[in-house]
């Protein structure tokens, strides 16, 4: 059975600490790490910008399934290491993960409205999968590496290294991927289970 998705402040080991707006609007610069992708206007629309950072890196245990309920900016000021799995859905809610450092775990799936802007490398033993809507992003400033990129939904702005190979999408995806991967809801159960998601 898989976890049940949980907003980043209440991972196991997790110590978000809220920082006061002004500080941290001076202190993180959203179109900077986007790539003058996006800024907190944007995702924002001018209300509230809460900031809140953990310091130091963040290590976490097993499949973690990420799910954001309240519009946030989360910063981990080092590494954030998983031991398995990363998931994160973000449905109709803006949350942005700032990691100063690198991003290190087994697989990592994005969906929906998934935003992460890495300082550092991004490292995976496993796949990366891009199940998300155009306000999408990942951003990726240092290295890469992934083992199979799979893009179900061609949406999204990714912004990786050129070193990362192009995805697997459209057509060649349906193809390849097991019949058992039809909905968003089906790439997160078999990426948490660690269930194999490309046909031998």
């Amino acid at each position: 059975m898989s976890p049940k998705p949980q907003p980043y402040t209440t991972l196991p080991g997790a110590r978000f600490e809220p920082l006061a707006t002004e500080e941290g609007l001076e202190r993180y610069d959203l179109l900077e790490v986007s790539d003058d992708s996006v800024n907190y206007e944007d995702l924002f629309g001018g209300g509230d910008v809460n900031f809140v950072v953990h310091e130091g890196s963040l290590s976490l245990s097993g499949p973690t399934y990420v799910g954001n309920e309240d519009p946030l900016v989360c910063v981990v000021e080092g590494d954030l290491i998983v031991d398995g799995p990363l998931v994160i859905r973000d449905v109709g809610v803006y949350v942005p993960l700032w990691i100063k450092g690198s991003l290190i775990a087994k697989d990592l799936l994005l969906t929906d409205e998934s935003q992460v802007f890495i300082e550092g490398d991004l490292k995976l033993t496993g796949n990366l999968v891009t199940d998300v809507t155009d306000a999408a992003h990942l951003v990726v400033h240092g290295e890469a590496q992934v083992g199979t990129w799979l893009r179900p939904s061609q949406r999204g702005a990714i912004y990786l290294p050129a070193s990362v190979p192009d995805p697997i999408e459209g057509e060649a995806l349906k193809e390849k991927r097991v019949p058992t991967l039809s909905s968003s809801q089906s790439w997160c159960e078999h990426v948490l289970a660690g269930q194999q998601l490309l046909r031998d």
